[in-house]
Order: C-alpha cells, then structure tokens, then sequence
C-alpha cells in the first residue's frame, strides 16, 4: 500500500468516525464508490476500532510501551537480577529476552538473557537454554559473545550473562 492510498483510507476513516452510527454506511458507500477494496479497509478499520475502543486514538509510544512491557516479561530499568541491574531491553527472540545490564561485581556492561518465566516450567525448554550457553561458550570467535555466567536467580529465571556486542544480530 501506498501513501496516497494510506492517506485515503485513513482521512475516510475519521470522517465516517465522525458520522452517527445510522448514518456510516450510507456515507461510506457514497465516499467509496465502486472501490470496494477501499469500502473494505475502512471497514475493517472501524471493526477494529470497535472491539477495542481508543486503539487508533492512543500515541504510538503508549503503544510500543506496553507491547515492550509484555515482550519483555515487565522487567524495567533499575531492576536487579543477582548481581546485574538492568539498563534498557534489547530484543526478544524464541528462547529468550535480552536486556543491557551493568555488572555491579566488575562495573562493565552485558548482554543478560533471561528465560520467560512461563518457559522456565518446561524442563525441556530449560535444558535448550543450557545447551545453548554451552555451546555458545565453546567457540571462540571475534563474532561470538563470551559467556561469562549461567545461573538462576532466587525466584527461579534462569539467565546467561555474557559479552555485550554492539551492532545488529545475525
């Protein structure tokens, strides 16, 4: 999709918003004419719109903040994790969520992967996350994080500290 045609749809989507309910398909029939592709985007604009309420009206960044706080499993800046504080997430993937972190023993900045609570019950899911600290620290590349701990805090999340490599994930 383009702008322009972004740029329709969502101009027509506000003003069929701003008509009374018995009123929306009458307008929208009229202001789409024979595109029908058009009729069904902002349709399915205003369903969404609907079932949820203020979605489309929320900023962007309350948006981002709370899928953030669901991918990240609510962990937050200043939080501590053994002897690691959490300074911001990093990225989320299939085995875990990874957060920089300042190690408060050595005063250098990490790389700390936690396992999602809801993982750490699959004792399976549990040995995968083991096996991948210890494969990842059985290579030795310039190109490879160092790991330098593996553990499992007090109330039960396993994580893996290890090299903080600034750049973009392979």
């Amino acid at each position: 999709m383009n702008a322009d045609r972004w740029q329709t749809i969502d101009r027509l989507f506000h003003s069929t918003l701003s008509c009374a309910q018995e009123k929306r398909a009458g307008f929208l029939s009229q202001a789409c004419g024979d595109d029908e592709a058009l009729r069904v985007e902002v349709e399915s604009l205003l369903r969404a719109h609907e079932q949820d309420g203020s979605f489309l009206d929320l900023p962007a960044y309350e948006v981002a903040a709370d899928f953030l706080a669901d991918a990240f499993g609510g962990l937050f800046a200043g939080q501590q994790i053994g002897p690691y504080k959490i300074i911001s997430p990093l990225a989320a993937g299939g085995m875990g969520e990874v957060y920089l972190a300042q190690d408060s023993r050595l005063g250098r900045k990490i790389a700390l992967k936690l396992l999602p609570p809801d993982f750490a019950k699959d004792q399976h899911r549990v040995r995968r996350f083991a096996q991948e600290a210890r494969a990842a620290s059985a290579l030795n590349h310039p190109n490879v994080c160092v790991i330098h701990e593996v553990g499992k805090t007090t109330d039960g999340r396993h994580f893996i500290a290890m090299e903080l490599i600034e750049g973009i994930t392979l």
